[in-house]
């Protein structure tokens, strides 16, 4: 039988850099304003609802829609104060090998990709996306008919410059194979 020269030697888990130590990048705080438009249309929405009920006094439902203005002016502040304290948890770091993206105000989620895992990057502009001034990038892995990571709240320079980047990693990667 042939000899290999291959070598599998152990890796000791405290050598390893550890992520939360490194600095990740906030996305841009003007994102919160993407959020609150987003939210406020659809809480027009719903109060428009309400209104109708209200006019019409539909009986039983006259005194329940005050409870459910209420309950919409309960909700509407609590999605505002979201979005306001989501934005500073959005942070994403560009290593050597990977790209790591956190979020989440109660529960951190945390993903972190490789680049020789990353089929392609898209840059998506939403209409508030656009009034506001800012893109999302949205990185596919194999396997999947949808991003696998997206970042939103990027400026367009800074998203180009991210997408440029990692197609030059999956490209270097490609001529070493």
């Amino acid at each position: 039988m042939p000899e290999f020269p291959f070598e599998n030697i152990p890796v000791e888990i405290d050598s390893l850099p550890l992520i939360e130590e490194s600095d990740f990048i906030p996305v841009e705080k003007k994102y919160a304003n993407v959020l609150y438009l987003s939210w406020s249309l659809f809480f027009s929405i719903v109060l428009l609802g309400l209104f109708i009920l209200i006019f019409f006094k539909l009986g039983f439902f006259y005194w329940l829609s005050y409870a459910l203005m209420f309950a919409w002016l309960s909700f509407y502040m609590l999605s505002l104060w979201f979005a306001h304290a989501s934005v500073r948890n959005k942070k994403y770091q560009l290593r050597s090998h990977d790209i790591s993206y956190r979020e989440g105000i109660f529960f951190q989620s945390w993903i972190t990709i490789p680049f020789s895992r990353v089929q392609h990057c898209e840059i998506i502009k939403g209409v508030i996306d656009n009034m506001i001034g800012l893109v999302e990038l949205r990185i596919f892995t194999a396997g999947g008919s949808s991003s696998d990571l997206v970042i939103p709240g990027l400026t367009p320079d800074v998203a180009f410059a991210l997408k440029e980047h990692i197609i030059g990693k999956i490209s270097a990667d490609d001529e070493e194979e």
